[in-house]
């Protein structure tokens, strides 16, 4: 009788201590899940954003706030097995409800990929940066991606920048080139 009560007393130690394990377990768990869903995210949108486009850039006269568009250049081969460049406009936003952060490609032939379930968001765009900023229980994160420049804003670059290489290439005015002025330095010091 003794060793009965013995080892029921033991089984109950040892399937509440099982028990507790189990519930402390759980609740380590349910805590560290938020961090890795919002850096699950990140990856997620951060690979979309490279895989198969030859570029990627942001769309600043329709990015406001509330949404950021976004254009990615993807290579694809026709029916004659040729390489073509084909341009798809993307939108991320909040979703209707707003309680998700969602990609959406715009067009007839559109669909959206959600990304985090969350509180709010906002977004800045500049040229060549994406920035979400997002609002969570208890927490405010600032998530950042790089993108290409827009193809204008290149071209426009390059410009400025053999502009700047050809003003100083030339004299101010009034002012003869270097080269003259060394010759011209030459002569008077061999009188």
């Amino acid at each position: 009788m003794l060793e009965t009560m013995v080892a029921l007393l033991v089984t109950v130690i040892c399937l509440s201590l099982l028990s507790s394990s189990l519930k402390l377990f759980t609740l380590f768990e349910k805590d560290r899940h938020d961090p890795n869903e919002l850096v699950f995210s990140y990856v997620q949108f951060a690979k979309f954003l490279k895989k198969d486009s030859q570029r990627t850039y942001i769309d600043l006269e329709n990015s406001n706030p509330l949404k950021i568009m976004f254009i990615k250049e993807e290579k694809k081969k026709d029916k004659k097995g040729e390489e073509k460049i084909d341009k798809a406009g993307y939108v991320l936003e909040m979703d209707n409800g707003g309680n998700n952060l969602r990609v959406r490609r715009s067009g007839p032939d559109g669909g959206n990929m959600t990304l985090l379930p969350i509180w709010g968001a906002t977004f800045a765009a500049r040229d060549g940066l994406m920035e979400v900023h997002i609002n969570e229980k208890g927490k405010r994160s600032i998530l950042y991606f790089k993108v290409d420049k827009a193809p204008e804003k290149e071209k426009e670059a390059e410009k400025k920048t053999e502009d700047q290489k050809t003003d100083q290439a030339k004299p101010a005015k009034g002012e003869r080139p270097a080269d003259q002025r060394a010759a011209a330095s030459h002569d008077n010091s061999a009188d």
